[in-house]
């Protein structure tokens, strides 16, 4: 008869230990999502007269504008190591120097490999730390979500 104390205590000693466990690791999410930026720098040339990209992040994905076409890719975060995937952009014709200006762009955002944000300014740095771009950040209207593109006036960057 000692198996019946034995069948009622070892279902109790299992969900105490089971109450023991620590909850499951929740990854930090990255804090740049909900943010938008504008390219200040880009490869060391300061800014372009009439270059307007942007970037826009989203939870796993980034969007924006290269100043003429519009583009959406994929984002990998681990803390501040990150790289842009799958990059697709829309197939407009806009003036040479812009396209110039675009295709720098976003191969500085392609080889960018982690970040850092100083104020309001986040730099992308490529793997051998040089910085690619540097980018102010852009509130968001509050009644107007989406995209946020050539209503940003140029002044001086932060800091």
């Amino acid at each position: 008869m000692r198996v019946l104390p034995l069948l009622v205590v070892l279902p109790l000693a299992v969900l105490a230990l089971a109450g023991c466990q620590s909850p499951p690791l929740v990854v930090p999410e990255n804090p740049l999502v909900g943010t938008a930026w504008l390219a200040w720098d880009i490869d060391g040339r300061g800014p372009g007269g009439k270059t307007y990209a942007t970037l826009v992040f989203n939870p796993g994905r980034i969007s924006g504008s290269g100043g003429c076409n519009r583009f959406s890719g994929a984002l990998e975060v681990k803390a501040e190591v990150w790289q842009a995937s799958d990059i697709a952009l829309t197939r407009m014709e806009c003036a040479p120097e812009l396209m110039k200006e675009e295709t720098s762009f976003l191969e500085a955002l392609e080889s960018a490999r982690s970040h850092r944000v100083e104020g309001g300014l986040l730099t992308l740095l490529d793997e051998s730390g040089a910085v690619r771009l540097r980018l102010v950040h852009l509130p968001r209207p509050p009644a107007q979500p989406g995209f946020i593109g050539p209503s940003y006036v140029r002044g001086l960057p932060p800091g």
